[in-house]
């Protein structure tokens, strides 16, 4: 009588593997990320479809010669009006996804309350202001164009683009990385963008400062300043004064960039220029 030896029956398909402690982990991390990632992406189809706008048209009082203004992430462009009233005029249209955003005006300003973290929400529109009227203006993202303002303008973008012209007084603007674009100024201005560019033209104003977290700095002056600071963390520097016989007392830092200037310097002068340069090139010259 022969014998075979024993042999083991072969596994059964579609047996579940042995769950190892390495296998738990991986499921225990693995899976709420997917389930968030599914979640998430099911939201975002959601308030993409999920669109609904509704339209302003609305007289604004404005309260001790001032207005405020909150306008969520919409774009927004201001005016100054030709004849004098005791209140502004907001023509625009509001954007949302799912929740219906609460717009309030009133004595105190304009403010859109968004209720949803994400998705779209912002009020674009054109804000109409009477002369003598100081303008605070914000958004969380939106363009902003502010134009023909003869008091001072305060104005804070989350991140968009802000051009400003022709305010005839102080202008105090800051956007978290748009790009900053400025002309026919004559008051104390005061710029600072966290990544974008900043030019000026058509500057005539005395005090100017102006930061920029890396992008370029041009400006072009039509007037001597009396003083100006500039600081960019990373960009080129470029300043362009008008020909004279106006001397400059310049303080300069460059961490790696080149630095020239075509002016004349007096360390005594009144006029004081002081630029500093975290690794960009510095220019500083007159008008050809």
């Amino acid at each position: 009588m022969t014998t075979m030896p024993a042999t083991r029956a072969p596994r059964a398909s579609g047996v579940a593997l042995r769950m190892t402690p390495g296998r738990w982990v991986t499921l225990a991390i693995g899976v709420p990320i997917a389930l968030a990632l599914i979640a998430a992406t099911g939201f975002s189809i959601v308030t993409a479809i999920g669109q609904g706008s509704f339209p302003v048209n609305a007289s604004i009082p404005v309260q001790d010669g001032r207005l405020v203004a909150s306008t969520g992430g919409g774009d927004i462009t201001v005016h100054q009006e030709q004849t004098r009233s005791a209140t502004a005029r907001l023509v625009g249209t509001v954007q949302y996804s799912l929740v219906r955003p609460r717009l309030t005006i009133s004595g105190d300003g304009v403010h859109l309350d968004c209720r949803l973290l994400t998705g779209n929400c912002g009020l674009n529109a054109t804000l109409d202001v009477p002369p003598d009227t100081v303008v605070n203006l914000a958004s969380e993202g939106g363009n902003m164009q502010v134009n023909g303002i003869d008091r001072a303008v305060t104005l804070s973008s989350d991140g968009g683009d802000v051009a400003v012209s022709s305010v005839g007084g102080i202008a105090d603007v800051t956007t978290g990385g748009g790009n900053l674009t400025a002309s026919d100024l004559g008051s104390t201005l005061r710029f600072s963008t966290d990544g974008g560019d900043v030019n000026g033209n058509g500057l005539f104003a005395p005090q100017v400062t102006t930061y920029s977290g890396g992008g370029n700095v041009n400006l072009v002056f039509t007037r001597a300043p009396a003083n100006l600071s500039i600081t960019s963390d990373g960009g080129d520097i470029n300043i362009v004064l008008p020909p004279g016989s106006t001397s400059y007392a310049i303080t300069s830092s460059t961490d790696g960039g080149d630095y020239s200037h075509q002016v004349p310097t007096s360390k005594s002068s009144s006029h004081t220029i002081t630029v500093d340069s975290g690794g960009g090139n510095v220019s500083i010259a007159e008008t050809s």
